[in-house]
C-alpha cells in the first residue's frame, strides 16, 4: 500500500514543518495501483486561526486549492491564500507537481510566489525525492529556499518512514539557515492512522529552533516545542472535512493556538 499512503502522505512540500497540510488526498486502496483508474480532481476551501498569548490580534488564514491526480503517485496542484498577521495582509500562490519515475522513485517540486510579501516570502521554490525500500519502508529527501524582504532562508529535511497496515510512523531532522544566522534544527515524530478509504488522522510532536515569520520585521530563529494533530474526515462519497490544532510555544515569544477547518470536494 505505500504508494497510496505516498499519495496522501506528500500533498504539499512546504507544509509543514508543523501544520496544516493543505491538500490531503486520500485514494482508496483499489487505487494505490498506478493507472488512469486513480485519476482524481479535488477542490477544497478552508480557513484557519491562531490565537497568540502575547496580546497581538490573532493571525488569519483563509484559502482555495485545486489539485488533479492522475496516478496514486503524479499529480499537481495549486493553491490561492490570504495571509493575515500583525495587522499586515498578504496574498500567495502556491504550486506542486510530483510523478513517479520508477515503482520505487518519486520526486516533486513546489514554487510560491506572493506579489504583497508583507509577511509571507517574496517567493520560494523546493524539491523532494521519495524512495520506496523493502518491508513497508520509505526515505523521503527534499530541499527548500525562500526569499523574505529581509533574509533568505534555505533548508533541508530528512525523513524516514515506516509503513504497516493502515498506519505510517515517520521520524525528520530538518536543518535550516537564515542569512547571517547558524544552522537552525528541528526534529519531529508523526504517526498517522489512515481511516477506510479516504480518511486519516495524524498526531505530531517537534523540538528545535525553526526560521518562522514571528514579528512584523520579518523571519527570525527561535526555539520551539509544538504538538499538533489533523486529519481528512469524509461525511459523503464526495465530500469531507479537513482539520487542524496545533500548539506551538515559541520561546521568549509568546504560545500560538492554531485552529483550522476546510471542506474538500473530490470527483470521485
Amino acid at each position: 500500500m505505500l504508494p497510496l499512503r505516498f499519495a496522501m502522505r506528500h500533498a504539499s512540500l512546504f507544509l509543514p514543518a508543523l501544520l496544516p497540510p493543505a491538500l490531503l488526498l486520500a485514494a482508496p486502496p483499489a487505487l494505490a495501483q498506478e493507472g488512469t483508474g486513480t485519476r482524481l480532481t479535488s477542490l477544497e476551501v478552508r480557513a484557519g486561526r491562531d490565537a497568540l498569548t502575547n496580546g497581538a490580534a490573532p493571525w488569519q488564514e483563509q484559502a482555495i486549492a485545486l489539485r488533479y491526480r492522475h496516478s496514486a503517485r503524479t499529480g499537481v496542484g495549486v493553491a490561492a491564500e490570504r495571509l493575515e498577521r500583525f495587522g499586515m495582509e498578504d496574498r500567495r500562490l502556491v504550486a506542486d507537481w510530483s510523478t513517479a519515475v520508477a515503482r520505487w522513485l518519486t520526486v516533486g517540486a513546489e514554487g510560491e510566489v506572493s506579489a504583497t510579501h508583507r509577511v509571507a516570502a517574496r517567493q520560494g521554490g523546493a524539491a523532494f525525492v521519495h524512495l520506496a525500500i523493502p518491508a513497508g519502508w520509505g526515505i523521503d529527501l527534499r530541499g527548500m529556499a525562500r526569499s523574505y524582504d529581509s533574509a533568505t532562508v534555505q533548508g533541508a529535511t530528512a525523513s524516514l518512514e515506516k509503513y504497516w497496515g493502515s498506519q505510517m510512523a515517520s521520524y525528520s531532522v530538518s536543518p535550516v539557515r537564515m542569512a547571517g544566522h547558524p544552522v537552525a534544527t528541528t526534529q519531529r515524530a508523526r504517526v498517522t492512522r489512515y481511516l477506510g478509504a479516504r480518511g486519516s488522522l495524524s498526531v505530531m510532536a517537534s523540538a528545535g529552533r525553526e526560521v518562522e515569520t514571528l514579528s512584523a520585521a520579518g523571519p527570525l530563529v527561535a526555539p520551539v516545542r509544538a504538538v499538533g494533530v489533523w486529519g481528512v474526515l469524509p461525511v459523503s462519497p464526495h465530500l469531507s472535512l479537513t482539520y487542524a490544532a496545533d500548539v506551538s510555544r515559541h520561546e521568549g515569544l509568546f504560545t500560538r493556538r492554531h485552529a483550522s477547518l476546510g471542506v474538500r470536494i473530490d470527483s470521485r
